[in-house]
């Protein structure tokens, strides 16, 4: 007797390898030493049991609906081969297969190979043997007569899948599909029954010019609708919004922060500036004061080393202003305009438990554009006055020494292609103060953009102020060359010339680079390129910081400002009137290191099973639709690839939510992964459950089975469609981990 294959080995064979690809890269990226490479072996074995009992459950409906339907199953396996353990009802006893493929005893009959041992009993035979797999990432059922590819094998057996009625072999297909949806509502029903911290719809941020802004949406307010649903949290909004249809209205159901309840309704848009590619309305969720805790250790190091936080510290005051929430926070940190502010933060410390306050400076910058969510960006200006740009962030050219700053070098120029710099006698350096690019004195924002894209691969002149060594500023000649990126990323759009740096505004000198008409406000100031203010009105100004001061405490006044050229003569001034209820000025100042503030979550639980039930079918449905969506979008180029996440990006989140410690968040995001894995194997695609339902479809309207070769042929591109697939998202998703590590 010969064996069979397994009928779900093609599909484990390439989901275990991009699972233990997955896992391999977690394991490198998350550990440093051996000592913290136990807790990542920890959460590394919780993914494996999460998604194994995600396909688990599906191969059980399989296997249970075969038992019933009359077809001999004659393995059940809990995990991928090898077999580790089987045990079989024999006539003498029950018996023990241990390591098969281990042991063989070359008798022909692979049920003979393995150590063997019997416990003698009476018993009633079965023809089912349970067995316990190496690899734990899910499982399979061997049924007589039956292929994964929905192809039959000859048996005269009448328990044989090929001889049973097409209506029986398709409950068989289809019951892995429904196992796993049913599971999904099981599992949300037993998440909401005990409570689960989500991210609610609550409003941090709106985008200027965004539909959000337009309809009258504001910060604080909280969506508690959406058309018509009321079960909303932040993903079921921006799910909605970024897979809604081109110009169909989304209605909306707002409650203001007083309690007062609004209705709306807003067409999502596609955005240019937007973080995540994709339709949206411009609402950016809510934060708290909270250091985020899910951070790797490589991360907590780097946060450390650069502000002085910790995960867990809560920020209770700003420059001794006590914040009770994030958009005071927020606030206050954009209206600071200044080059430093103290954090007043509770730490709690890990041995006694006290908490402790504790203040840390950080240094502010003042952005040089604002987010707009109709053009990209705006140019930041003070009252049309637009600063010079000084440097920020500088991405250096260094010899890579450790492992992960090797990867991502050779996957940045060996796969993606991007060349890497040469490297010169001089480079810019955090703190220049651009002077000069190309032809271009005291370049804005928008023109160093084109100068940029217009020297793309060709070397670039730059003329930078830098302080030395003594604090003294000095004229520096400097030669780059912008490179284009290949690869989309968080900082760049594909295509797009860069050199290398981010830059603010130079704030700290009076400078003027240029004076743009304001939209909607006063035409340009009429003062050349490169002029120093030295005065507004009246009052001597050292800085943008003391011009903006002056003009906001001004309001309804007329007040001039007078200035130098750049040579140092001495030019006059001109006036201008600041409105009373606008002071025209759109800068703000940020963090210059970004601080990783937790998202704002709040507990949604039911009140009673029933409701439960309810949440959970709400929220399967949900999930099932939304890939439905998806995958409609995908073809009509509506959803961009960046934003899909294969195997790799999938078991990567999982990774993230195991070590986040909070297991019903996990049991969640596992009930989303059961509900998408119903959806995924309901399509009509070989070698998947909804390829076989077609053929029997086929079968049944036909009065016979397709030919034997023809249901390989449909097999084997059905294979060829499912691992180029899994191989372009495996592609996108480690591209995507490897350049944001």
């Amino acid at each position: 007797m010969s064996e069979k294959k397994s009928p779900s080995f093609k599909k484990p064979v390439i989901i275990t390898l991009i699972i233990v690809a997955a896992i391999w890269f977690l394991f490198f990226r998350n550990s440093d030493s051996f000592a913290s490479s136990i807790p990542v072996i920890i959460n590394i074995l919780i993914v494996a049991v999460g998604f194994g009992a995600v396909i688990m459950i599906h191969e059980f409906g399989h296997f249970i609906v075969a038992k019933i339907g009359g077809i001999k199953v004659e393995a059940f396996s809990i995990g991928f081969p090898p077999t580790f353990i089987g045990i079989q009802k024999k006539e003498n006893g029950i018996r023990f297969r241990i390591l098969p493929k281990f042991f063989p005893k070359n008798t022909g009959d692979p049920d003979d190979d393995g150590f063997i041992f019997t416990i003698p009993g009476k018993h009633k035979p079965s023809d089912t043997e349970y067995r316990i797999s190496l690899l734990p990432f899910g499982g399979f059922v061997k049924m007589l007569g039956q292929d994964d590819t929905g192809s039959v094998e000859a048996s005269n057996d009448p328990r044989s899948f090929a001889n049973k009625p097409v209506s029986i072999r398709i409950a068989v297909a289809a019951s892995g599909i429904v196992f796993n949806a049913i599971s999904a509502v099981l599992i949300f029903m037993i998440v909401f029954l005990i409570g689960v911290d989500l991210m609610p719809a609550v409003v941090g941020q709106v985008r200027p010019n965004s539909p959000a802004q337009i309809a009258g949406i504001k910060p604080q307010d909280r969506i508690i609708e959406i058309d018509g649903e009321t079960f909303v949290d932040f993903l079921s909004y921006s799910m909605t919004t970024m897979l809604s249809e081109k110009a169909k209205p989304i209605h909306l159901k707002i409650q203001r922060p007083d309690g007062d309840i609004e209705e709306m309704t807003v067409v999502a848009e596609d955005s240019k500036g937007a973080l995540l590619p994709g339709k949206d309305i411009g609402i950016i969720q809510a934060k708290t004061l909270n250091i985020a805790s899910g951070l790797t250790s490589s991360d907590v190091k780097y946060l450390y080393e650069t502000t002085g936080l910790k995960p867990g510290d809560k920020v209770i005051a700003f420059d001794s202003m006590p914040v009770r929430d994030s958009w005071e926070l927020d606030k206050l940190v954009q209206n600071a305009l200044k080059s430093s502010c103290t954090l007043t933060i509770e730490r709690i410390d890990p041995d006694t438990k006290k908490i402790n306050n504790i203040d840390i400076s950080l240094p502010l910058s003042v952005d040089r554009v604002n987010d707009n969510f109709e053009t990209g960006f705006d140019i930041a200006h003070i009252y049309s006055i637009i600063p010079r740009l000084k440097i920020v962030t500088v991405q250096g050219i260094k010899e890579q020494k450790t492992f992960k700053e090797k990867v991502i070098s050779i996957w940045k120029n060996k796969v993606l292609k991007q060349p890497v710099p040469e490297k010169t006698e001089l480079t810019l350096e955090k703190g220049d103060i651009i002077l000069q690019a190309a032809n271009t004195i005291n370049p804005t924002f928008e023109e160093l953009h084109d100068i940029t894209n217009e020297h793309a691969e060709k070397p670039l002149q730059l003329k930078v102020l830098r302080k030395n060594d003594q604090g003294i500023e000095n004229s520096v000649d400097i030669t780059v060359t912008p490179r284009i990126i290949e690869e989309p990323s968080e900082e760049y759009p594909a295509g797009k010339a860069i050199i290398g740096f981010l830059a603010d505004l130079d704030v700290e000198h009076p400078v003027v680079a240029d004076t743009i008409d304001i939209k909607n406000g006063p035409s340009a100031l009429d003062i050349p390129k490169g002029a120093i203010i030295t005065k507004v009105d009246g009052q001597e100004v050292a800085s943008f910081y003391d011009i903006i001061e002056i003009i906001r405490k001004s309001c309804g006044q007329k007040i001039s400002i007078d200035y130098v050229t750049a040579d140092g003569k001495d030019a006059g001034g001109t006036g201008i009137l600041v409105p009373s209820k606008h002071d025209y000025i759109s800068v703000k100042t940020g963090f210059e290191d970004a601080v990783p503030f937790d998202y704002l979550k709040e507990n949604f639980k039911a009140d009673n099973p029933i409701q439960a039930v309810i949440m959970g079918l709400k929220k399967t449905k949900m999930f099932i639709v939304n890939s439905y969506l998806t995958l409609k979008g995908l073809m009509v180029q509506s959803v961009k690839k960046e934003a899909i996440s294969g195997p790799v990006g999938i078991v990567t989140i999982s990774y993230k939510i195991a070590a986040s410690q909070s297991l019903t968040y996990y049991a969640y995001f596992m009930g989303l992964v059961s509900s998408c894995l119903a959806f995924m194997n309901l399509l009509p695609i070989p070698i998947v459950d909804g390829g076989v339902i077609v053929l029997l479809i086929i079968e049944k309207i036909k009065g016979s089975p397709l030919s034997l070769r023809i249901q390989e042929t449909i097999s084997y591109v059905g294979l060829a469609f499912i691992i180029t697939l899994f191989v372009w998202l495996t592609y996108n998703d480690i591209t995507n981990l490897i350049l944001h590590w």
